[in-house]
């Protein structure tokens, strides 16, 4: 039977450690003491005990869930509804309790739930983990950092390319006008590196003579044009990405104040049903 571990255990969280798979990991299910525990979650059919402010200080969904006076608060067993993994769950739960067994099959799960759940630690240790220990390849790690605006990992994805060839590999097959603004900027700043195309062009000591013109070889007229077009694309991506986000912002605003105001009726329904 697996050991027991105590509320205070879980309040503090374990020192972080280099835990590999073959560690043992935190238990929230089975063989544990339950009386320590204020709170069950259903997943996917497991029950995991946990304790309600603790998820609630690493997670405004879940203090919502618990501590808005909502319906589902009060009941013995709370069903997740969203369409979250077990396992992707139970890493969550040992990200937020000081364990971290993360792999490449399980990342974006967890990511996916973070985010969604607005829960900064795991995110963090996820990000940490793709930069120092994922065997992902370069391509599928730019995608997750695109996707989650991981900077620090795109900054070190682009710091590795040295060729036109490595940006290609890198880059998905989509419109450079679908990446994010800062995105946009990082390929263009390392294509002029690469093409040995400085920007701002330092200063010149003064000749006596002008220089020979050298001439330009097709394959720098090329990459030339291409950079043009990134500068212009960046200019126009930047407006469309920050009225976009202003947009969302209002959206995901007045869903959670209808989310509120519905749950605030049902809860209202279910009382008065109970009366009668």
């Amino acid at each position: 039977m697996a050991s027991k571990r105590s509320a205070k255990q879980m309040e503090d969280g374990f020192k972080d450690s280099e835990e590999t798979s073959s560690k043992k990991f935190f238990d929230f299910s089975e063989g544990i003491d339950s009386e320590l525990y204020d709170g069950v979650l259903q997943v996917e059919g497991r029950l995991f005990y946990v304790m309600k402010g603790h998820l609630a200080r690493h997670s405004d969904y879940f203090k919502n869930l618990f501590f808005k006076d909502y319906a589902e608060s009060k009941k013995d067993i709370i069903p997740l509804e969203d369409a979250v993994p077990a396992d992707a769950f139970q890493h969550f739960l040992e990200l937020i309790s000081g364990g971290n067994r993360l792999n490449d099959e399980v990342i974006e799960e967890v990511l996916k739930i973070s985010q969604m759940w607005f829960a900064e630690v795991p995110l963090e240790k996820a990000k940490e983990y793709l930069m120092k220990k994922s065997n992902l390849v370069p391509m599928e790690k730019f995608i997750i950092a695109e996707k989650y605006n991981f900077s620090d990992l795109k900054n070190a994805l682009f710091a590795n390319v040295q060729t036109v060839a490595d940006m290609n590999s890198l880059l998905p097959n989509q419109d450079v006008s679908d990446f994010e603004p800062d995105t946009t900027t990082l390929i263009a700043k390392r294509l002029l590196e690469i093409s040995g195309i400085p920007r701002p062009i330092p200063v010149a000591p003064v000749a006596p003579e002008p220089p020979a013109e050298i001439p330009v070889a097709p394959e720098q007229n090329i990459q030339e044009g291409i950079i043009a077009f990134l500068q212009q694309e960046l200019n126009r991506t930047r407006e469309e990405a920050e009225r976009e986000r202003m947009r969302l912002d209002r959206v995901r605003q007045g869903l959670e104040h209808r989310l509120d105001e519905a749950r605030a009726e049902m809860e209202q329904l279910r009382q008065q049903l109970n009366r009668n």
